[in-house]
């Protein structure tokens, strides 16, 4: 995993006894071993692995990303304080959930549209043991309560978010923002447009390409500048509170050009059709011809290819709303309709049939006479 940034999420452990009401509410979820199929020399135990959304020290979590990284968590290492020589046992399972815990079907989630997945909120639970008869002492304070698990993960990339907003690195870049640059995480910011502010919130980091590698048994999780813990320290919290306030202007993107991202109508057409794939026609509002990515169908390599990301399909060209929403005023939709208008208008207004009817009109009465 060169090159990969490593992180953990803390999460409370909760040992499994077997009782009616314990079965009732994991059975369906966590494929947990009746008690006559237990081994005697290991301990059970599941726990909140992940859940999606923003946590405390302000790392932001997508349905869509966890989605895709659900492959990697199974059949992990468990180890005491992240030190990867001290394994203690293994992770065997997985389980998506929604906000009430109940289970939701990974296949359905994946083949859900990228914009409706990154809507829900979902949590990931997990099924693992530890080797009671070799580690007879943690067991027992695991059992306890004791020890918390810390998620162990890699991420390749990660965007910025203000609010609603996402913000590529490229884009925050070039808004002023410094990417490696720790403290900025947590501050308060505000994106302004044409003077008017358009997104503020806590600036988060939005993890891409999470490959999960393992878990561990922690009491004090490490807190080095590349790790993210699920609980932030109170005071460093109130510190960021106090700090100035980041304003970004988001104009200056649009003097932008990315050469990398050109794409032509021709290598749209072949990739997609012009009809958007959402699930609904909700023509007021959200904009049923928005494409977060185009991908090239065509494309036999490793991974993706994207022709293209924000693109209008009914119009063949990078949406201009930032909202991706056809109440704006600066949407495609719109703007063709101020041209229209102001195009019409203009040739009304130098219409000479009006002024001819007009002279028309007094020869007649003027013949009548």
């Amino acid at each position: 995993m060169e090159g990969k940034k490593r992180l953990y999420l803390e999460a409370n452990i909760e040992v499994h006894k077997e009782t009616d009401a314990l079965k009732k509410a994991v059975a369906s979820a966590i494929n947990l071993p009746k008690e006559k199929d237990k081994q005697p020399d290991l301990l059970y135990f599941s726990a909140i692995f992940v859940s999606s959304g923003e946590n405390l020290n302000h790392a932001f979590f997508l349905p869509s990303e966890l989605v895709k990284a659900e492959g990697t968590i199974k059949n992990k290492a468990l180890d005491v304080e992240h030190k990867e020589s001290d394994v203690v046992g293994h992770l065997y399972d997985r389980v998506f959930t929604d906000k009430g815990g109940n289970p939701l079907d990974l296949e359905e989630l994946a083949s859900k549209n990228e914009e409706l997945l990154d809507k829900l909120e979902v949590h990931v639970a997990i099924a693992g043991i530890v080797y009671k008869a070799r580690f007879p002492q943690l067991a027992e304070e695991i059992r306890t309560g004791e020890w918390k698990v810390s998620m162990e993960a890699y991420f390749s990339d990660y965007d910025y978010k203000v609010g609603d907003l996402i913000l590529t690195r490229k884009e925050a870049e070039a808004l002023g923002l410094a990417t490696a640059d720790e403290k900025l995480f947590g501050r308060l910011t505000k994106v302004v447009r044409k003077g008017k502010e358009i997104a503020e919130g806590s600036l988060a980091r939005v993890l891409r390409g999470i490959v999960f590698s393992g878990c561990g048994v922690v009491k004090h999780p490490a807190n080095p500048p590349s790790i993210i813990l699920e609980t932030a320290n109170e005071s460093n919290k109130d510190e960021s509170a106090t700090k100035e306030v980041i304003i970004l202007d988001y104009d200056k993107l649009e003097d932008i050009v990315d050469e990398d991202n050109k794409v032509t109508s021709k290598d749209i057409e072949e990739s997609i059709s012009e009809e958007a794939e959402l699930e609904h026609q909700d023509t007021v509002g959200v904009c049923v011809s928005y494409k977060k990515q185009v991908i090239d169908s065509t494309f036999k390599g490793p991974g993706t290819k994207v022709l293209a990301t924000d693109w209008c399909a009914l119009y063949e060209r990078g949406c201009t709303s930032f909202s991706r929403d056809t109440t704006d005023p600066d949407c495609l939709r719109n703007k063709l309709r101020e041209v229209v208008t102001a195009c019409v208008n203009k040739h009304v207004a130098s219409d000479k049939r009006n002024k001819l009817l007009g002279n028309l009109e007094k020869v007649l009465k003027s013949v009548k006479k």
